[in-house]
């Protein structure tokens, strides 16, 4: 029994020591604490300030709350973050290293207060060694070391990126690991890789090279004698090639060394529809002792491809178009510090929606973003924040390449990434355009640095494409030479978004083909959408969910059919942070197909019809599920609103509340039923009876208006925005709103005035104004009027009645022209408006002398609520007094109280 005993301890021991021999990974997340403040001069004075420190956990940004204010900018500086972290004391023979998945946008790491390492760069990962600084205390179990962190996301003219249309945001936003190998250790402070480098250079059906490069650390004194072992399993988890190797390490430095395994025979491919993934593990054991010292794992996937200039992408062979988005990183109400969870979810959603095709842009992203693409099957692209302007320096070259390094070693072994990018859209805003001279020397500058950038990827990685994304300026580009640089070439088109109509779009890429003899990818294409906006007469730039179905229905059916487009990238796969746009959601670039809560859009469902191989059907009244609308004709109680209906199937069957609205062919995967809603709940039930069956079901309830409210007030009220032709839905207070009609007799509405477009060059947007309105989340209401209203008249119910008056003033100043609208160089023109008028309802003045700009001041929200007794006669009257220039009225909301 003693002998059991002591064999079950011995083994025991042993297994725990191979264990403690392996690397070890875990983060460090929790309890560090924070100080945000510009003027802290060094780890000193931050150290002693921690009293007033705030315990944060990682991931953490500083700008979750600034950014989406009603303040113009957000804090852009430093922050400090501190936290003693204790290890074992046996660390002390090992390698003990902090690894940092994200810091924006420069860091500085201190242990022990003495400045170990700075990165610049924060979407990078990077490694610092610690155990040189440790403190180990002799005799203990345990022992500290403190960690200082300064992150600083200020705008400085020497780091990636200057300007683009997303926010900076600043922090420690991803995971902090710490790492612990043996003093023998695959080189993971080799720009933070892991040190192994898998290639298959060639691949077939029938068989796939598997060929490696591994970068060994020794830091031990003297030379070592290491056995690498290599195996690789297949998709089943079986064992499909296996091979060891003797090494000789020297000692001190990185050692660097190839190794080609056999072929592995009849390979299953990995593809879109096949993500067959295969992983690679590799061990480094003592050839002296057998022990085992470092290993690492890695995914490993055989396929081929190429891109042709006519024919487009092949994958393994066969004709593949590729179609998806783009990704940012941000999410509602929590900046760029998301949970991996998230990160996680996005590409399973994407996966849903029938992409196949990721730019991930502008920036690298969470490791877990392309071990998703791996596992489900998304093609990929990645590059490096050289975006709108670049700095003639040499130290932002060397930020340049040395992010650019970063991202491949990093994600070298990716099988999904197929394309190496850089240099977004660099010549949207050149330097020195109005001096000639100068400007061909900044562009001969831009072209050198895209050659060093193009020759550090191909060395780097001979197996992949490279690319430039280009704004559609085609002839900036070409003469600048950045069209000559790349193997692949990008163009961000908003053709019926940003400038003229999308039946632009087939000639202008035509010509870009004709022009540059390179194979295309459309790599932005995109049009706002508000998720509250909606209307049944979309025009370009109204931000409404059907404008931007009828937007894209139009861009991918045109780059289906035509085969020279290799892929295509919607922008944005979700709505994303903005700081500067003034859009009709306050710094929110909306042109995702789901909201930055992900909540899906009308064309989300669209994508899913269009991409999708299995069956399926939406019904896209579900993105709008409360409205208020006119009835048809007095006394009917029935509001006939269009509804979308996207499908992959040949025929689809509509029912409204149990009845058929009849069975509709499918001629393309969108089509539209004119559906008499009820007021109330309606429940809506598409469905497809063939053998492959699907359905879906939508509920909305709709407020049907009478066009008469003589005999019967509506018991929810009424409420109107003027100036406009679309719907607003307030997802805040679950309220919705319906435009304005004008006055009729026996009915209600508006006399007078006509709608307040601001005055630009070239005009977009057809409603108000485009600047974001403080003191409200309902923009929209606020961003449109009548000019030159008279009256607005109800005929109603004798009784009590809350009036509520909405004015914002939007004719003074300081409305900006974005720089990336791409839409040529409009410019607002200033038209400041003096306007003062009184308003009385029914008779009695509620209102005296209201001049918006002096009281209140530009795009500000001015809600005024007043009652009204109504008499048998049944006239609410709201007169416009004009006394300095034309009054206005922005919405109005009418309650009966008695």
């Amino acid at each position: 029994m003693k002998i059991k005993v002591l064999s079950i301890a011995l083994f025991v021991m042993c297994v725990f020591q191979l264990q403690a021999a392996q690397q070890l990974r875990y983060t460090i997340n929790e309890s560090w604490q924070f100080i945000k403040d510009n003027n802290i001069a060094n780890v000193d004075e931050f150290l002693s300030q921690l009293k007033r420190a705030e315990r944060v956990d990682i991931p953490h940004t500083w700008n979750d709350k600034d950014v989406v204010d009603e303040e113009k900018g957000f804090y852009r500086g430093a922050g400090w973050y501190s936290k003693n972290v204790r290890i074992p004391s046996s660390y002390k023979n090992k390698q003990v290293f902090l690894f940092f998945e994200g810091v924006a946008t420069a860091a500085e790491i201190y242990i022990n207060k003495k400045l170990v390492r700075t990165h610049i760069g924060g979407f990078t990962r990077f490694v610092v060694p610690v155990t040189p600084y440790i403190n180990f205390v002799p005799n203990t179990e345990f022992s500290t070391f403190n960690v200082v962190v300064k992150a600083d996301n200020s705008h400085n003219e020497d780091w990636p990126a200057l300007h683009a249309d997303f926010t900076f945001f600043g922090g420690m936003y991803r995971d902090v690991n710490l790492v612990v190998t043996e003093k023998v250790h695959f080189n993971v402070e080799d720009y933070a890789a892991n040190g192994v480098f898998i290639t298959t250079p060639n691949v077939s059906a029938e068989s796939g090279d598997v060929n490696l490069k591994l970068r060994i650390k020794n830091d031990e004194a003297a030379t070592k004698k290491v056995k690498v072992l290599t195996k690789v399993y297949g998709p089943d988890q079986k064992l499909v090639a296996e091979k060891s190797k003797a090494f000789k390490l020297i000692a001190g430095v990185s050692n660097e060394f190839n190794l080609e395994l056999d072929p592995v025979l009849n390979p299953q491919l990995w593809s879109p529809d096949a993500p067959n993934l295969y992983r690679v593990v590799c061990e480094i054991f003592d050839a002296k002792t057998g022990n085992k010292l470092d290993e690492s794992i890695n995914p490993l996937g055989f396929r081929w491809f190429r891109f042709d200039v006519e024919d487009g992408f092949f994958l393994n062979g066969k004709p593949l178009k590729l179609i998806g988005t783009n990704r940012h990183q941000d999410f509602d109400k929590i900046g760029n510090a998301l949970p991996d969870h998230i990160h996680v979810e996005d590409i399973m959603r994407m996966k849903a929606m029938g992409s196949n095709f990721l730019r991930i842009a502008h920036y690298p992203q969470d490791p877990a973003i392309l071990e998703m693409c791996d596992r489900l099957g998304i093609i990929t692209t990645v590059e490096t924040p050289i975006i709108d302007t670049v700095t003639e320096s040499e130290a932002f070259t060397q930020n340049c390449m040395s992010a650019q390094k970063e991202m491949i070693r990093q994600n070298f072994n990716h099988p999904s990434l197929i394309i190496w990018a850089y240099m977004n859209e660099v010549l949207l805003q050149p330097r020195y355009k109005n001096n000639k001279e100068r400007y061909e020397k900044y562009t001969k500058y831009i072209a050198d640095l895209a050659q060093n950038l193009e020759n550090l990827t191909r060395a780097e990685d001979p197996y992949r494409y490279t690319m430039i994304p280009n704004h559609a300026g085609l002839e900036r580009y070409m003469e600048a030479g950045l069209c000559d640089i790349p193997m692949i070439v990008g163009w961000n088109i908003y053709d019926g978004w940003y400038g003229g109509g999308y039946q632009n779009l087939q000639s202008k890429l035509e010509k870009y083909h004709q022009m540059v003899r390179k194979p295309m990818i459309i790599t932005e294409y995109g049009a706002g959408a508000d998720p509250r906006l909606h209307t049944l007469t979309p025009t370009r730039f109204d931000f409404s969910q059907e404008y931007a179905v009828e937007f894209h229905n139009h861009y991918l059916n045109y780059f289906k059919k035509t085969p020279w487009i290799a892929g295509a990238n919607v922008w944005n796969y979700a709505d994303f942070n903005s700081e500067g746009r003034v859009d009709a959601v306050q710094s929110i670039n909306n042109k995702g197909l789901v909201g930055i809560n992900r909540t899906p859009k009308n064309v989300f469902y669209y994508y899913q019809a269009a991409l999708l191989k299995k069956p399926f059907v939406a019904i896209a009244a579900k993105t709008w599920k409360q409205r208020s609308y006119l009835e048809d004709a007095t006394g009917k109680g029935i509001s006939t609103m269009k509804v979308d209906v996207f499908s992959n199937q040949e025929e689809i069957e509509l029912f409204l509340n149990g009845k058929s609205l009849g069975t509709k062919k499918m001629d393309s995967v969108w089509i539209q039923w004119e559906v008499p809603f009820v007021d109330g709940i309606n429940r809506l039930r598409a469905v497809n009876k063939t053998t492959d069956y699907c359905e879906d079901f939508a509920e909305v309830r709709v407020n049907v208006l009478p066009l008469s409210l003589k005999e019967k007030f509506p018991a929810g009220g009424l409420s109107v925005n003027l100036g406009d032709q679309r719907f607003f839905y307030d997802d805040q207070f679950d309220q919705a709103w319906m435009f304005d009609k004008e006055y009729a007799e026996g009915s209600w509405g508006s006399i007078g005035g006509k709608p307040y477009v601001r005055p630009v060059q070239n005009v977009q947007q057809p409603y108000g104004a485009k600047m974001p309105v403080n003191g409200t989340f309902k923009d929209p209401i606020y961003q449109t009027q009548l000019i030159g209203i008279e009256q607005f008249k109800l005929e109603v119910p004798a009784g009590k009645y809350e009036v509520t008056l909405h004015f914002s003033e939007l004719e003074g100043a300081t409305a900006t022209h974005l720089p990336y609208d791409l839409a040529g160089e409009d410019k607002s023109i200033k038209g400041v408006t003096n306007r003062t008028f009184s308003v009385s309802i029914n008779g009695q003045t509620v209102i005296e002398k209201l001049n918006l700009l002096a009281q209140y001041g530009e795009y500000q929200a001015v809600k005024i609520k007043s009652e009204v007794t109504v008499d048998d006669k049944g006239f609410i009257i709201v007169d416009f007094k004009k006394m300095v220039g034309e009054p206005v009225l922005n919405a109005i909301e009418v309650y009966k109280k008695l």
